[in-house]
């Protein structure tokens, strides 16, 4: 959930600065890669509670 930028959706391995606890997207978007990670999840919680079965986000593989 730390890897998918949550304004744009892209999910890219590479956005994420473990070390700087850095979240960077080439959209613009930057910001801590916990608080990234928490705002995917909350997404998760709300679209299960709004009645998606098995809500999940899926990688683009293009």
């Amino acid at each position: 959930t730390s890897q998918r930028c949550p304004v744009c959706g892209r999910i890219h391995k590479q956005s994420r600065d473990h070390n700087r606890h850095l979240y960077s997207c080439p959209c613009g978007y930057k910001s801590n890669d916990d608080r990234v990670g928490a705002m995917n999840i909350q997404n998760l919680g709300k679209r299960w509670l709004s009645g998606e079965k098995n809500p999940r986000y899926k990688k683009d593989n293009n």
